[in-house]
């Protein structure tokens, strides 16, 4: 079984699936690749960290999952991608807790318009993370 998002296709392989599984069991939460490791350890004991983040590498390359960068943090985070949004949801980042919040709107269509008429240039994609307290 192959998995296909974008051009790029690769395995689906049962260390994939169990990484998938974890995720979409999350509820939406964004979690550290330790975290998911923990998680699935519990009850598949040969799985290895470095299985986890090779397969987390795959799984981002092809856009099943999107990686969170958090300033001032080594973690990285992961949340599932929404393949029915043209565009990545926002994030508020709390300084104090490390709280990673979603934020929802396209409040940016309208540069996004004029960026692609006036530069010529396609928008694939955009992020968009606000640091503050919570």
């Amino acid at each position: 079984m192959t998995m296909k998002k974008g051009h790029k296709e690769t395995r689906n392989t049962k260390q994939k699936k169990l990484i998938l599984d974890c995720m979409k069991g999350a509820g939406g939460a964004h979690m550290t690749a330790e975290e998911i490791y923990d998680r699935i350890r519990g009850e598949h004991q040969q799985i290895s960290i470095a299985t986890v983040y090779r397969n987390l590498r795959m799984l981002e390359a092809n856009g099943t999952i999107r990686k969170i960068y958090v300033a001032d943090d080594s973690l990285s985070y992961y949340e599932m991608s929404d393949a029915s949004s043209p565009h990545s949801h926002h994030h508020l980042i709390c300084r104090e807790c490390g709280a990673i919040l979603d934020f929802e709107a396209d409040l940016l269509e309208n540069l996004e318009k004029l960026i692609e008429t006036t530069k010529k240039f396609k928008i694939e994609d955009h992020r968009v993370v606000f640091y503050g307290i919570c």
